[in-house]
């Protein structure tokens, strides 16, 4: 791991709920229905047993800034709770909420219930991140991921739940919650569009799976939730990634792209990010990534064996910030196909192209996407960018795109605020003038 010397919260009535969806103390029941667009309903029920209203009145009780007290009365207002509920839910694109409901039962406790709607899976990890950020130290932790990804006939389902306490650090609230934390439980099922041909799951029934977690597993620990599903070859399914096994004149195994792990300041991963590899133990990453405040500088360079490599030290020209670039120097054995630069003035609309990336730090595997180039437009003074519209929305921390004759046309960049659904790169043409000599 190396570190690069770059030059450059509270909502106090916020509801508790979600924070515990996440990192809590009372037991959570989700129902999923999806339908084979990505769409689809969640029925979602949280029972507040009355230990947690105990223990919350210890916290409030604790607290010598007055945060939790604020907290702990706001649990008790349920049309407070109700109108909490729909404003951050409010936050959230691609939701409508259908239902809210508060009931406050004779032995003290509480069952909350919200029905919504999603437009599609990703959502559902948007809903708990959105309602849960003013509770969180709100770094830039991913400590839960849903991917689904498909390989012609074959889509996988993937759900990680990993170390929410990364998030979720309060010192107070898990001294005084953390001994319930084994005892209670988030459970959830998903009936998904398609037939099942394996799974990890506890409990089936046709084509729906469930699966449970105590919210011990998600603070400290990890689980990751699988499935294997039947759909139609011949179905385009936006929402899913797919695996490209063959990659063509930019094959796998001679791919000239490598993996950026970014960490945070406990040297945590938080990122992953894709390098366009130049030449041998020389690549081309995004500036924006590397200097992200998350990041703190630290990084590693990820070969395809899955080693680290060594990295030399960088000097001011490696920085080009205003066109989103850092070169690094990196020691590796391994050998890549010499990379062909394509000229911006060879780009014509409407040219396929293909993008391809590494989608996380787990899987050596390049993904790769089809897309067609739709403008060159002007980014300052002396350069341009290319604009390509892929065949589905993605965003992507980096990777290559190459046009029909297997020659790189650009990498892919962030720093560029240009139209939804639009991806630009900076031109390999650009890159190639500025890539260091030494």
């Amino acid at each position: 791991m190396k570190k690069v010397k770059f030059t450059k919260f509270i909502l106090l009535s916020f509801l508790p709920v979600f924070l515990f969806i996440s990192s809590g103390c009372f037991d959570v029941k989700r129902e999923i229905v999806m339908n084979p667009d990505g769409s689809g309903d969640e029925n979602l029920y949280v029972t507040l047993d009355k230990e947690f209203f105990e223990r919350m009145n210890i916290l409030a009780t604790s607290d010598a800034t007055g945060k939790w007290k604020k907290r702990a009365d706001s649990v008790n207002d349920n049309t407070m709770i109700e109108n909490r509920i729909k404003m951050d839910m409010g936050r959230v694109g691609g939701t409508s909420v259908k239902e809210v409901k508060v009931t406050s039962n004779a032995d003290g406790t509480k069952e909350i219930f919200m029905q919504y709607h999603f437009d599609e899976p990703i959502v559902l990890l948007k809903v708990i991140k959105e309602c849960t950020f003013s509770w969180s130290n709100q770094l830039p932790v991913q400590f839960s991921t849903l991917k689904f990804q498909y390989d012609e006939g074959d889509l996988f389902f993937k759900h990680t739940t990993r170390k929410a306490e990364r998030s979720f650090d309060d010192e107070l609230m898990n001294s005084v919650f953390s001994p319930i934390y084994a005892s209670k439980k988030v459970s959830y099922s998903i009936e998904f569009p398609f037939d099942v041909k394996e799974s990890n799951a506890m409990t089936s029934a046709g084509r729906t799976l469930s699966w449970e977690m105590t919210f011990d597993n998600i603070m400290f620990n990890q689980q990751t939730d699988t499935a294997s599903l039947v759909k139609d070859p011949t179905l385009e399914l936006t929402y899913a990634e797919k695996i490209d096994r063959t990659i063509g004149k930019v094959s796998q195994k001679e791919n000239p792209l490598i993996r950026v792990q970014v960490y945070n300041r406990n040297k945590e991963p938080v990122k992953i990010g894709t390098g366009v590899v130049l030449k041998d133990g020389l690549l081309v990453t995004n500036f924006e990534l590397m200097n992200l405040i998350e990041g703190a500088g630290f990084f590693s360079v990820i070969l395809p064996s899955d080693s680290l490599a060594g990295i030399d030290e960088m000097t001011e020209r490696d920085l080009d910030q205003k066109q989103d670039l850092v070169f690094l120097r990196y020691g590796a054995p391994d050998k890549f196909k010499p990379i062909k630069y394509a000229a911006v003035s060879s780009a014509k609309y409407g040219d396929k192209v293909k993008l391809f990336y590494y989608p996380n730090t787990l899987s050596s595997i390049v993904y790769s996407m089809d897309g067609m180039m739709s403008a060159v437009k002007k980014w300052t003074n002396n350069t341009s960018l290319i604009e390509i519209k892929p065949n589905k929305p993605i965003s992507l921390d980096g990777g290559a795109v190459f046009n029909e004759a297997g020659e790189f046309l650009g990498m892919i960049t962030k720093a560029y605020d240009g139209e939804v659904g639009k991806i630009y790169l900076v031109p390999a043409e650009y890159i190639k003038s500025q890539t260091p000599t030494k």
